[in-house]
């Protein structure tokens, strides 16, 4: 099969060369035109066409959520930034922004420019591939080593050349995905360079950090939300029976109020009464 043979995409049927595709996991070709509908960062060669298949459907939601995330985000430890910061990684630019009360950030490269989309990673998807059971799910012991808030995924690694000179720099992070095994963001860099590709790792690993605290306080908060709906519940149930009312009402309206407390659409006013949003 010589380079200039051509092969049929998977995916919309078009006939192109070498050049302009792709081989997926599953031996079938993507062309370059179906690719940028998938992740910027997915590895093609451990990407099967359902994984593929996937990342098309989803990828614009998730991007649109994201976008959305901003206008709900609230509480301790949240911070939320709409706008992209940038930073000069050598000849490459990247802009990142994060919504800690998500758990989620974007990455966007200049070079990513004719994608159908900006792809969102989720903090609690930063995992060292080599934890990653057999399945999608995790075990509580994993779940527990993943959820180390002392963790640094985010780290850089530096080439240097034969006077000891730091010549390039890769910034990466583990991520759990059957097409990600790691996001590589590499560049040549002068020495002025490598300092900013330290501190954007850095702002992702304390992002990582925030999100992390704000999940331990929103879990405080909802375990102190359902113990006061339980005592609102056991009082309305007390009083019903002694006037005559609907014990069962009462009873349902509370099974109702900690459904609606741990999807979070409950909040709890300053003196602890609660209410719906």
């Amino acid at each position: 099969m010589g380079l200039f043979s051509k092969e049929a995409c998977t995916f919309c049927g078009t006939e192109v060369g070498a050049l302009k595709r792709s081989k997926l996991a599953t031996k079938e070709y993507i062309c370059n035109d179906c690719k940028r509908k998938t992740n910027y960062f997915a590895r093609m060669d451990y990407t099967s066409r359902d994984a593929a298949q996937r990342m098309m459907d989803t990828l614009a939601q998730e991007a649109a959520d994201f976008e959305a995330s901003f206008d709900a985000a609230e509480g301790r430890f949240a911070r939320a930034e709409r706008s992209f910061n940038t930073w000069d990684l050598g000849r490459t630019r990247v802009h990142y922004r994060c919504n800690t009360a998500l758990g989620a950030f974007q990455l966007k490269l200049d070079v990513m420019s004719r994608e159908a989309q900006i792809p969102v990673f989720w903090f609690s998807r930063m995992i060292p591939y080599e934890l990653r059971p057999e399945g999608d799910v995790f075990d509580g012991a994993r779940r527990g080593e993943v959820m180390n808030a002392a963790a640094e995924y985010a780290r850089v690694e530096e080439e240097r050349d034969g006077e000891g000179k730091v010549k390039r720099c890769t910034l990466l992070f583990p991520y759990d995905d059957a097409a990600i095994r790691e996001v590589r963001i590499q560049s040549d860099v002068d020495e002025k360079d490598v300092a900013d590709f330290h501190d954007l790792a850095n702002r992702i690993n304390r992002d990582r950090r925030a999100w992390l605290g704000k999940s331990e306080f929103d879990l405080e908060r909802k375990n102190e939300m359902q113990l006061r709906n339980l005592g609102d519940t056991a009082a309305a149930a007390l009083k019903a029976a002694l006037t005559g009312g609907s014990v069962e009402e009462a009873v349902k309206e509370g099974v109702e109020m900690a459904n609606d407390i741990e999807e979070g659409k409950v909040k709890q006013g300053f003196f602890g009464k609660l209410f719906r949003k």
